[in-house]
């Protein structure tokens, strides 16, 4: 794996017109930076920043000295714009944080991390900053004082924050809804709406995560959208360069793995925003917490969590500037992901959980992170160098 980082254009052939310089919709002048926005009072108060979603990591080696070539794609039509991943182009890489071994040794928990020497935190309101028009989180109910046991097959989640996160699908909250320049509340409702049957089809689909097919996900993306012949070739592969399945979506190899119970944890953020090309775009930053055991393991075994934080945009396109986004489909836009507890020796289209008797300690004197550190988006790292983790 490379210590190398780079950015560059996913290149999927949605290139500007005729070289026009894009501009918000709805006449919004284009010098303003606020354009777009419509900001209500619980997010005016909370806001510390209007930087977008996340930077992220990616694996640059094969990129260093020789920069992938696109082949442009073709439509019948208004082309559109480039998109602008900062932080995931072909490869959604990021900062893959693979951890070894649970909380009971903390001091032999590891992982590949690239990222975040925040202070860690138990608060799952913990959130990073966000743009968008409004934000929105899983109330945390009745606080639960959380269990200083080790999980169970009976309480996977004990020792963890995320006993006070939400399940599953609830986790995935949305925010209110607003008509911004150039899209209706309709739209904007659909966008949400769409956004968020991705997240459940790529990360909470029992069948996906046994490994399987992901053909709900699929079947969300626009058909012009390129990512959707990369992630089938990814998945045809299974290979960690040069695509990852777990890049778009969250597998665990089921020979080797199985579920703990049919709960997943989630805890997160969604806004949306018009950009400065006029397109609605919707950003969301989750964690999904993974209790698992070894494969045909009986009740007594170790349990042990993997923790996904998935961050992406999604993209709605207006004509008759820009090829339209078909109706019902959402079109990716920036993609990237940390995944801790997953080997740093087997890298692969999984994620591969370790448990104690088989983690592998990293050189020299690592860096310890909190992989539920919420506090600051994902940050540009060194993957490829495995490091500890204070717990999972």
């Amino acid at each position: 794996m490379s210590d190398q980082r780079g950015n560059r254009d996913a290149g999927d052939g949605r290139d500007r017109m005729d070289g026009q310089a894009g501009a918000g919709s709805g006449g919004a002048d284009p010098n303003d930076p606020f354009a777009g926005y419509v900001f209500d009072e619980d997010f005016v108060r909370g806001a510390t920043t209007t930087e977008g979603s996340a930077r992220a990591r990616m694996l640059a080696r094969k990129w260093a000295n020789e920069p992938p070539q696109h082949t442009p794609w073709r439509a019948d039509g208004p082309s559109r714009p480039p998109r602008r991943r900062r932080w995931r182009t072909v490869l959604v890489t990021v900062a893959v944080l693979a951890l070894v071994a649970f909380a009971a040794a903390p001091d032999r928990v590891f992982g590949w991390f690239g990222t975040s020497n925040t202070a860690a935190s138990d608060d799952p309101m913990v959130q990073p900053p966000v743009s968008g028009v409004a934000t929105s989180v899983p109330s945390a109910g009745d606080r639960r004082a959380i269990d200083p046991d080790l999980p169970t097959r009976k309480n996977p989640f004990a020792g963890s924050p995320a006993l006070n996160y939400a399940d599953n699908e609830a986790g995935l909250t949305l925010p209110e809804v607003k008509t911004v320049p150039g899209y209706s509340a309709a739209e904007v409702t659909e966008a949400l709406d769409l956004t968020r049957r991705l997240l459940i089809a790529g990360n909470l689909d029992r069948d996906v995560l046994a490994g399987g097919r992901p053909a709900g996900y699929l079947a969300l993306l626009d058909p012009a959208d390129g990512e959707v012949a990369r992630i089938e070739e990814a998945l045809r592969t299974n290979r960690w360069e040069p695509d990852n399945p777990v890049s778009w979506v969250t597998r665990f190899d089921p020979k080797e793995i199985e579920p703990v119970g049919r709960v997943v944890k989630v805890n997160g953020i969604t806004s949306y925003d018009v950009d400065g090309e006029g397109t609605l775009t919707v950003h969301a930053d989750y964690s999904f917490v993974y209790p698992v055991a070894k494969a045909g393991s009986g009740a007594d075994a170790t349990v042990t969590r993997s923790v996904v934080r998935r961050v992406l945009e999604t993209k709605v396109y207006r004509g008759p500037r820009y090829q339209a986004t078909v109706r019902g489909r959402i079109a990716l836009g920036s993609v990237g992901f940390d995944a801790a507890n997953s080997s740093c020796t087997r890298l692969d289209g999984f994620v591969r959980p370790e448990f104690p008797e088989d983690s592998t300690e990293p050189t020299g004197a690592p860096k310890t992170v909190d992989p539920y550190d919420r506090s600051k988006p994902i940050e540009d790292g060194v993957p490829g160098e495995c490091q500890r983790v204070s717990r999972v």
